[in-house]
């Protein structure tokens, strides 16, 4: 259902609730519950994958709500973990190669930290992983990247100095992709809304190969896309990503900007109430307004019961 993270110290926890026939347990042993008496030890850095079992034969009701109790472990220490070298498996490459990039954290603090490294493309993060250093020790993490575009770009991780790599246009039989005309379908939509990005992916190598279209909103790469074209094809691609926050964000498909979407605050909407002028609207409006509530409430309640009561043999 859930996972639980320990960050920077040891955490012991907990799940309290008074969900009739419901029980929370680690892994995928239902015997596992987790409970005030049967509590969850996590070290820095360690995971707990939490499941829920519903006896149905107990349950009363799918609405809800339960409580997560963290006692994290006095501890004074603290870790301090900074990046120390970068190293590139090559500057000059062949469009289709792979760049391998290996970036070595050191922990000069007392206590085991955790730590995301990010891998930018022109200063786009494209790629992240999480790097768990001892207190003392050093720690690497390495990222893969296949370069199917040309072209020269910028490859750092986090706010180290970048190096330029040089992905060149194959002589032998290879695909070499381009990305452009990255447009969006509305530069203005509501807050809770998608926005719609489209671009053209092309292959003009002399080879069929598979690339893959990336979306950046702003910093980070939110979506993707496989694309498998033979040589001189091409195709569109087109990302939905929706935006739950007020502002303007910039967007661009595997480095073609597309430009900014602005997105505005939800629009707010006034009720007006009329009052019945005839008694003939006044006789039929009543039955009408009892069925629509009625209407609505059943099928919030099916809503709400669907998931956890739906299986292949129908409704019980």
């Amino acid at each position: 259902m859930f996972t639980i993270t320990a960050t920077e110290r040891a955490e012991e926890l907990w799940i309290e609730h008074e969900l009739e026939g419901v029980t929370f347990y680690e892994g995928t042993d239902h015997g596992a519950e987790i409970s005030r008496s049967n509590r969850l030890h996590l070290e820095p850095g360690e995971t707990a994958h939490i499941g829920v079992s519903v006896d149905t034969h107990i349950a009363e009701s799918t609405n809800g709500s339960f409580e997560i109790h963290v006692l994290t472990e006095r501890d004074d220490r603290s870790s301090d973990i900074s990046l120390e070298d970068v190293t590139l498996s090559q500057t000059d490459l062949t469009a289709g190669e792979n760049l391998t990039v290996t970036a070595t954290y050191e922990n000069r603090g007392d206590a085991t930290g955790i730590h995301t490294a990010e891998l930018l493309v022109d200063g786009v993060v494209v790629d992240q992983r999480r790097v768990a250093v001892k207190p003392g020790k050093s720690q690497t993490v390495t990222f893969e990247r296949t370069m199917s575009q040309t072209g020269t770009f910028e490859i750092g991780v986090d706010d180290a100095p970048t190096r330029t790599v040089t992905v060149r246009k194959p002589t032998e039989p290879a695909p070499d992709f381009v990305v452009s005309n990255a447009t969006l379908e509305a530069d203005t939509i509501t807050a809770g809304e998608s926005a719609v990005v489209s671009a053209t992916v092309e292959n003009r190598g002399n080879a069929t190969g598979t690339t893959t279209a990336e979306l950046a909103v702003g910093e980070y790469v939110v979506d993707t896309r496989r694309v498998e074209l033979a040589p001189n094809e091409s195709a569109t691609v087109t990302f939905e990503w929706r935006f739950d926050e007020p502002g303007a964000y910039a967007v661009a498909v595997s480095g073609a900007d597309a430009g900014a979407v602005t997105v505005t605050e939800p629009r707010s909407y006034t009720a007006e109430v009329r009052n019945l002028v005839t008694p003939t609207t006044a006789a039929v409006a009543p039955p009408l307004a009892v069925g629509a509530f009625f209407f609505v409430t059943a099928a919030n309640r099916r809503r709400d019961l669907w998931p956890v009561w739906h299986s292949d043999e129908g409704d019980p």
